[in-house]
């Protein structure tokens, strides 16, 4: 199954570091593979973002919106799960909807 992340939910405000720690999540834990989606213009943007940060170790690859479909985690609409901003106050909002996929094999 895959997870699919809005990459512009690792722009500050939204936590970098809270970004990959949801992608090892639904990786590890969840059994996803986990890609990140943006517009075509960003992708290389994004890609060099995501590695220099550390955040692209979990992420299979980038997609372009609505290229794939799966559980979506967006930016403000349009997912199955909408979030203004991914940091450590919303951290915990993503990682219950992992686990309430039962995919959640190691608890």
């Amino acid at each position: 199954m895959l997870f699919i992340l809005d990459a512009e939910l690792s722009d500050p405000p939204s936590s970098r570091t809270c970004f990959r720690d949801v992608t090892l999540y639904a990786s590890v834990f969840g059994g996803f593979d986990v890609l990140v989606e943006c517009t075509p213009d960003q992708l290389d943007f994004y890609w060099v973002w995501l590695k220099q940060g550390g955040a692209m170790d979990f992420v299979s690859q980038l997609v372009r919106f609505g290229e794939e479909s799966g559980y979506t985690v967006r930016k403000d609409f349009g997912g199955d799960l909408n979030l203004e901003r991914l940091n450590e106050s919303t951290i915990n909002t993503v990682v219950s909807a992992i686990r309430k996929s039962n995919r959640w094999e190691l608890i």
